[in-house]
């Protein structure tokens, strides 16, 4: 019994790794995390400042905002050059199932 209770949690931590190695779907257009990463390290060196961060996200909320104007949902996603808080929720979804 005991072993059977280790084993789910070996199964889903399985699971996870291996969905996380799947490539990265270009075609859905979404801002992954890894898109990200390699806008803000400039210097290549496998590490962001503060300041590359920051312009990083910039140029991510900038993408999202591109998208969401051209979406169906775009009166949901956004209000005028602001972004909502569905919107925002959509663009750290991006960035987390992209991660």
């Amino acid at each position: 019994m005991k072993r059977s209770m280790l084993a789910i949690p070996a199964l889903a931590l399985g699971l996870m790794a291996v969905t996380a190695s799947y490539p990265v779907r270009a075609d859905m257009g979404d801002i992954t995390f890894n898109m990200i990463f390699e806008m803000a390290d400039k210097n290549k060196n496998g590490m962001i400042t503060k300041q590359e961060f920051l312009e990083a996200m910039g140029k991510a909320y900038d993408m999202k905002m591109e998208k969401m104007k051209a979406s169906k949902d775009a009166g949901m996603m956004m209000k005028g050059d602001a972004m909502t808080k569905e919107g925002f929720k959509s663009l750290i979804n991006d960035i987390h199932s992209g991660a």
